[in-house]
């Protein structure tokens, strides 16, 4: 029976780990997600000790391995991996995963900072409108033409009162 060790990861995101995971060879539908751990599988089909919140069991690995897995925890998803398989899961393969990691999470927040700026303008455009509305009420409440231009992102209102 192989021993499993654990490699301590900087990696928070469950979503950009498992995109990592298949940038490097582990498509999304052999890796299990897990709101509990659950217990790994050795080589011989015997439950161990070891749990995981993200598991790619071992018909996916190969039939003489363990299974693969990854622990959340606040500092980052622990690598548990056995001694068997770390020939093929090794340290170079740990910084290619931890490298495309990165690239995901790099992604994820420049998407997250560019729908914050969205919401922020959608925002900015709706209290134009509401305040544009405003004028226009009160204008035609006290007898006004609202006449409107544009200038850039910039609206020019002018009220108008004919009197004869």
């Amino acid at each position: 029976m192989s021993a499993y060790i654990t490699h301590l990861t900087p990696m928070l995101e469950q979503d950009c780990l498992l995109a990592a995971l298949a940038d490097v060879g582990i498509s999304r539908q052999k890796v299990e997600v897990h709101a509990q751990p659950v217990a790994l599988v050795g080589y011989e089909g015997q439950q161990r000790q070891q749990s995981a919140h993200l598991v790619i069991r071992r018909q996916h690995i190969g039939s003489a391995s363990n299974d693969l897995g990854f622990l959340f925890s606040p500092t980052g998803y622990k690598a548990i991996i056995s001694d068997d398989d770390e020939r093929r899961f090794d340290a170079a393969w740990l910084s290619r995963l931890t490298d495309r990691y990165e690239v995901h999470a790099q992604a994820k927040l420049q998407r997250l900072a560019e729908e914050e700026r969205r919401k922020a303008e959608e925002a900015r455009l709706r209290l134009i409108e509401a305040q544009k509305s405003a004028v226009y009420e009160k204008a035609k409440k006290l007898g006004y033409l609202v006449k409107e231009s544009r200038q850039g992102d910039a609206v020019r209102l002018v009220l108008v009162k004919r009197s004869y």
